[in-house]
């Protein structure tokens, strides 16, 4: 079977789309709907159904993706695991993180591992929790930090514990509280992350619990626009208190929250079923040793 073939599949699967993944993949679309169609013959089932406007991977497809998913991270692993059995220690790590773990954490971490291994090339992602969980189970990365689904938690190393704060304008009404109740941000509106972030779910959670519900809710990407919109003194958001820390938005002020958020504790996540490469067991033993070292 053409490993090339089963790229093709999976990015046709995440885009949904050949346009779309033809451009990802920088080949045609005639070309890679071809090489669809050569993987649905020799395997003898329709993997996607076409049509005008989207295409779907059938149940045989999203079997066949996830196969393919995994034949790919051994192939991944047994090249890695080859280099370094010669000792030619090269190779390349794909790690997801979480902004904060990102902009607080990783920059030391990184350029320490790169100065030592000076020919393992590391691309970082900074994605929402459950594609950094997925990504890792996947094999699409090698190592992720942030938290686990519940069917993953077997394989998370916890690193840190994180709760939500509220963030505001320090000239806004409760710019100089030190702990602001539940209920006042039924008068105000917010600026959260998106629903797919894991930080958007406990926020609306917490809110649900409280039974408050906010004037109105703007939703971003990033933590950055966030801060750049409470900084307008308009709205206020409710954030990882990790953010307090690399915020870099002098006007801004963090508060505690009545009653508290639960605490959340930051992972690292790790390849499973042993298909760990050496080179990511040398980073995860560098992520491990910085947090045992901060809680000394």
């Amino acid at each position: 079977m053409d490993f090339r073939r089963l790229r093709y599949l999976i990015q046709v699967g995440e885009a949904r789309s050949f346009t779309r993944a033809a451009r990802s993949l920088n080949v045609s679309q005639p070309t890679l709907s071809q090489q669809i169609q050569d993987l649905e013959a020799e395997l003898g089932v329709t993997l996607f159904i076409r049509s005008a406007h989207k295409v779907e991977p059938t149940e045989a497809g999203l079997l066949t993706i996830d196969c393919a998913r995994r034949v790919l991270a051994e192939v991944e692993g047994l090249r890695e695991a080859v280099l370094e059995h010669r000792g030619l220690k090269r190779g390349r790590l794909r790690i997801g993180v979480t902004q904060t773990f990102n902009a607080l954490y990783l920059p030391r971490i990184v350029t320490d591992f790169a100065r030592d291994y000076p020919a393992i090339d590391l691309e970082i992602l900074e994605l929402a929790n459950d594609e950094i969980d997925a990504g890792v189970e996947a094999g699409t990365l090698h190592l992720g930090v942030g938290l686990p689904r519940a069917h993953t938690k077997s394989r998370a190393e916890p690193l840190y514990a994180d709760t939500l704060m509220l963030v505001c304008a320090r000239e806004s009404r409760l710019g100089e509280a030190e702990e602001v109740p539940a209920s006042y941000i039924a008068q105000e509106s917010l600026a959260l992350l998106g629903h797919g972030f894991r930080t958007r779910a406990a926020a609306d959670d917490y809110l649900a619990e409280a039974k408050v519900t906010p004037l109105r809710i703007l939703a971003f990407n990033t933590f950055a626009a966030i801060l750049n919109v409470v900084a307008t003194g308009e709205y206020v958001s409710i954030v990882p208190a990790d953010v307090r820390h690399v915020s870099g938005v002098a006007t801004l002020h963090f508060a505690r929250l009545a009653p508290a958020p639960p605490l959340r504790t930051i992972c690292l996540l790790s390849a499973p079923d042993g298909r760990a490469t050496p080179a990511a067991l040398r980073l995860a033993a560098r992520i491990r040793d910085h947090f045992a070292a901060s809680a000394r």
